[in-house]
């Protein structure tokens, strides 16, 4: 959808608002009933389930985008056409096992590019499990350290394998493979001396292989999606796919961001019934209002997006 044709509809659910008792669009979807939080949003999930659209096979070749299904975590491996291997994030520390069995499924025997994009232990809980089992060409990160188990472990992983550590830039672009662009959105070093969370530090990445992209935003709340909005053009957020900030967290996904990558296709990676109650309904009604395919991994389980550079399809293994 064109972000024109988003941005009115917004706007015309926010005049419908008075008229029906509500003055915001969160208490407009939530009654006072004590389930009623819960139901709305399993009504919304059903609903954004029956109208995803049916999708053509893409043609080969084509950049394989896997989020792999590690719980209430993240884990995204992409291939591009030429055989390329990326993996973004390693899920918490029980996923080791459903990353190699999807790794190996997909032929992975090595990684050009392993990035890490912030710290917090459902991102790298099984990230030295990972440096030990595959060669990894390069490792992409942000400099901060985390008090938890699997910081450590990972650091000393990098150095038992002498595996190379770059540290994210935005603006910057990584050489991975000759098809596509990989440009990195976040962190921004002109709001380096602002105060750091480690959310809003995660590493963003945009994808581009022909006219098709993927943004990956680990992570990424509010304050960063403000932060690449005041930085970059548009054009550099557009992109088809989008992985929903902070596993579909309300505090992620704001509308001007959402508006300005205007995906047709969003994922969350997120655990059944986890404690946060991801993804929020407040995401999940922004979807349905932009008419935007949703998959979720506590629900889909494995979801895998293939761009052929001029469409996008997608399986659920």
């Amino acid at each position: 959808m064109k972000p024109l044709l988003r941005l009115l509809a917004f706007f015309l659910v926010l005049l419908l608002l008075p008229t029906l008792g509500c003055t915001t669009l969160h208490n407009c979807l939530h009654a006072d009933e004590p389930d009623a939080v819960e139901a709305e949003k399993q009504a919304l999930r059903e609903t954004l389930r029956s109208e995803r659209p049916d999708t053509l096979p893409a043609d080969e070749p084509s950049l394989k985008v896997v989020v792999i299904d590690v719980g209430q975590g993240d884990c995204i491996l992409l291939i591009s056409p030429e055989g390329r291997t990326m993996l973004v994030d390693a899920g918490p520390k029980d996923s080791f096992s459903r990353i190699r069995s999807v790794l190996d499924a997909n032929g992975v025997t090595k990684l050009d590019v392993l990035v890490a994009t912030h710290p917090h232990e459902d991102h790298i809980g099984s990230m030295a499990k990972v440096l030990d089992a595959y060669p990894v060409g390069q490792f992409l990160t942000i400099p901060q350290a985390q008090a938890n188990d699997a910081y450590p472990e990972m650091c000393a992983a990098l150095e038992r394998n002498g595996c190379p550590v770059a540290y994210a830039q935005g603006g910057a672009t990584i050489p991975w493979a000759e098809s596509c662009t990989v440009t990195v959105l976040n962190p921004i070093p002109a709001y380096a001396d602002e105060p750091k969370d480690l959310n809003d530090l995660s590493v963003v990445l945009h994808i581009r292989y022909g006219s098709t992209a993927v943004l990956l935003t680990g992570d990424a709340e509010e304050q960063a999606e403000k932060r690449m909005l005041d930085t970059f053009p548009r054009a550099m957020l557009k992109a088809d796919v989008l992985k929903l900030g902070h596993h579909g967290s309300a505090s992620s996904t704001g509308f001007s961001f959402f508006l300005a990558v205007d995906p047709d296709f969003a994922v969350a990676s997120c655990g059944t019934n986890n404690d946060f109650g991801h993804p929020h309904s407040e995401t999940l009604s922004l979807l349905h209002d932009t008419r935007t395919a949703f998959y979720s991994t506590d629900t889909d389980g494995t979801v895998v997006f293939r761009l052929d550079g001029n469409k996008v399809s997608v399986d659920l293994p």
